[in-house]
């Protein structure tokens, strides 16, 4: 069995997930607190609505903030 050659590259983005750290109060200094999950996808670049800047809280161990105010 041939498989079909794709004539044109894809474009794909890899995008790991994130979730809250918590989720009764998943806000810290009016940020997003998240929590990096091991769950990947790829997904067209096209299909990519906004880009987000996650920080790292450096204190704790997978914290991050999204930072909303760019």
């Amino acid at each position: 069995m041939h498989l079909p050659i794709c004539q044109e590259p894809l474009n794909l983005a890899l995008i790991q997930w994130y979730d809250f750290v918590n989720l009764k109060q998943p806000y810290l200094y009016e940020c997003p607190l998240l929590k990096r999950l091991q769950e990947f996808l790829f997904i067209p670049i096209e299909s990519i609505k906004e880009v987000v800047h996650i920080i790292p809280r450096f204190d704790k161990e997978n914290q991050y903030f999204v930072n909303k105010f760019i």
